[in-house]
């Protein structure tokens, strides 16, 4: 079968890999239709990822079609179209056990720590596909789908609710998808980023506002769609310890803030500016069983993954594709490959 392979530094090569075969009663094998890539797919491509490091095969956003499964396997059958949650826990630890597998300290993420869908056929676990409601008549748009279980764990995460107003610093696929989440409970958006043509996207597809992140006055910008308080809820969808200060300076009294990026350098925070407003920090990483939900409103129609999915290749186009989301030109958004 043909995979993708990241083979050094911003090389793509189409390789032939050893088909999958059912060893456990519980494997499922997909035949996939569609991956999406991630900002940690580029950083592999580019060879600045910490620890991914080529040749390797990347890809943990997809969706396909089920051709076989193990003898325990249940809750899918063969021709049945899925997505896959990336995230593998140890499955023994506290975390674990109670459903948080994505706070395991041994947690793995297809695509990442292991092997990854940037191939024809991928098999996974049975818990980790998801059966894919008929009203989504695209395949390829499910690839979409963990980008909004993302951002579906942080407005859980940040218990946002209806007539909340969030800021959300970052206006790229992980950003948009939590303002999606955010709108669908109820809340009002703001989004803040360096790129205008993304601000006026955030806006077109429902945001509140959207402020220039490089503007002098950024801060008054946010608080005139926010109120003088300040957000109920803000969160650092891109990983910048600067925009960890602002989230903090920016929440209004008893609010929240979403840690969302990633990032390892230090900040100003002090535990006084967090005192003073009783606020609550919390982190969200990858998602914890949020897939059923994000499949509940593709179901109803409610999620646009084509606002999200914009720009489609073929895996023969594989190389364009991760140079086209390190460019971004305007009214891109995330790339999908397609098999």
């Amino acid at each position: 079968m043909k995979a993708i392979q990241i083979s050094g530094t911003r090389e793509i090569s189409l390789i032939e890999a050893p088909e999958p075969v059912i060893t456990g009663a519980d494997d499922v094998i997909v035949q996939i239709a569609g991956v999406s890539i991630c900002g940690t797919d580029i950083h592999t491509y580019t060879n600045t990822h910490p620890f991914v490091k080529p040749p390797v095969i990347v890809g943990h956003e997809c969706s396909g079609v089920v051709t076989a499964v193990g003898t325990a396997v249940e809750n899918v059958k063969v021709g049945d179209r899925v997505a896959i949650d990336p995230v593998l826990g140890c499955g023994e630890c506290a975390p674990c056990n109670n459903g948080r597998a994505n706070a395991c300290a041994q947690v793995k993420c297809r695509g990442v720590h292991v092997e990854g869908a940037m191939q024809e056929l991928f098999k996974v676990r049975a818990q980790d596909v998801h059966i894919v409601p008929d009203a989504l008549a695209d395949l390829v748009l499910a690839a979409g789908i963990e980008p909004f279980a993302i951002g579906a764990q942080a407005v859980w995460r940040g218990n946002v609710s209806a007539g909340q107003t969030m800021v959300i610093f970052g206006a790229g696929p992980i950003g948009l998808t939590t303002m999606f989440m955010a709108m669908e409970r109820g809340a009002e958006c703001v989004l803040v980023d360096m790129k205008e043509d993304r601000l006026k996207n955030a806006v077109r597809l429902g945001a509140k506002g959207g402020v220039n992140a490089a503007a002098p006055d950024v801060k008054e910008q946010i608080l005139a769609f926010t109120g003088a308080a300040g957000a109920d809820v803000t969160c650092d969808a891109v990983g910048h310890p600067t925009i960890v200060d602002m989230c903090v300076e920016l929440a209004a009294p008893t609010g929240c803030v979403v840690l969302l990026g990633m990032d390892g350098q230090k900040n100003n925070v002090t535990e006084l500016a967090i005192f003073r407003k009783e606020l609550t920090i919390v982190g969200s990483r990858m998602n914890s069983n949020m897939f059923p939900t994000v499949l509940e409103l593709i179901g109803e129609g409610k999620l646009p993954l084509e606002a999200i999915l914009t720009h489609r290749f073929t895996a023969t186009e594989a190389a364009e594709a991760f140079e086209m989301a390190i460019r971004q030109p305007e009214g891109f958004c995330k790339a999908v490959i397609a098999f």
